[in-house]
């Protein structure tokens, strides 16, 4: 039997095969990139100044914590010092009433005063509701002793016939610090501000201070004087 060896005769292409149909995949977006981490820089870092101190709320709280202390101690030492005059163990004040126009000497030093309403306080404005009273006080040392005594009075007030009080302040005083001249005036004068109402009635009341200026500095607190017991009622 004859084989043929005659190659097959290739079959013509009909084309390319059609493809499957796919759906097509959906676009799946790519996933945001991380910020990368800043590299830090090699300067300096600024420090931010600390928040300004508030000292003036500071000062201005303590202040008042102060004068709070003070006028509570101020009234409490007055409770106390009417508790020892009652109870024997203080003596009292003794008030010597000068007329008018004269003088009175106490522990070697003679005080003269006199007083009148002015319309104001030299270098200030009147106060509406106010009336002002010059205080003119006179002092001379009748001895050496007196010679020494040359700080201001410790109390200086005025006073109506109710026993109310208004503060008198110093506004010139011609004493010398150190020592009086025997017999020689010195002049104070000093001003008030009371009621109107009040301003033709008031009369001075006024306290020595025992300090003595031959005392030495560091003996002040120790050094025992006389005990301040006098008040000048001065009338008008």
């Amino acid at each position: 039997m004859d084989t043929s060896t005659q190659p097959i005769p290739a079959i013509p292409s009909a084309g390319p095969l059609p493809r499957p149909s796919v759906p097509p995949l959906p676009v799946v977006p790519p996933p945001p990139e991380e910020p990368a981490a800043p590299v830090a820089a090699e300067v300096p870092v600024a420090v931010a100044p600390p928040p300004p101190r508030r000292r003036r709320p500071v000062l201005t709280a303590l202040g008042a914590v102060a004068a709070l202390v003070v006028a509570v101690g101020a009234t409490t030492y007055d409770r106390y010092h009417v508790y020892l005059v009652r109870s024997g163990q203080s003596p009292a004040k003794q008030e010597q009433v000068v007329p008018a126009g004269q003088s009175v000497t106490v522990k070697h030093v003679s005080w003269k005063a006199t007083m009148e309403a002015v319309p104001q306080i030299p270098g200030s404005k009147p106060q509406p509701g106010s009336a002002y009273i010059k205080i003119e006080i006179a002092r001379s040392a009748v001895d050496a002793d007196g010679a020494v005594k040359t700080a201001k009075p410790k109390d200086l007030f005025v006073t109506d016939r109710q026993g109310r009080t208004w503060v008198a302040l110093v506004g010139n005083d011609t004493t010398p610090a150190e020592k009086m001249e025997v017999g020689e005036s010195y002049q104070m004068t000093a001003y008030a501000r009371v009621p109107p109402a009040q301003a033709a009635e008031v009369e001075l009341l006024l306290t020595p201070s025992n300090y003595r200026s031959d005392i030495p500095t560091a003996q002040l607190m120790t050094a025992k004087t006389e005990p301040e017991l006098d008040v000048l009622r001065f009338k008008r």
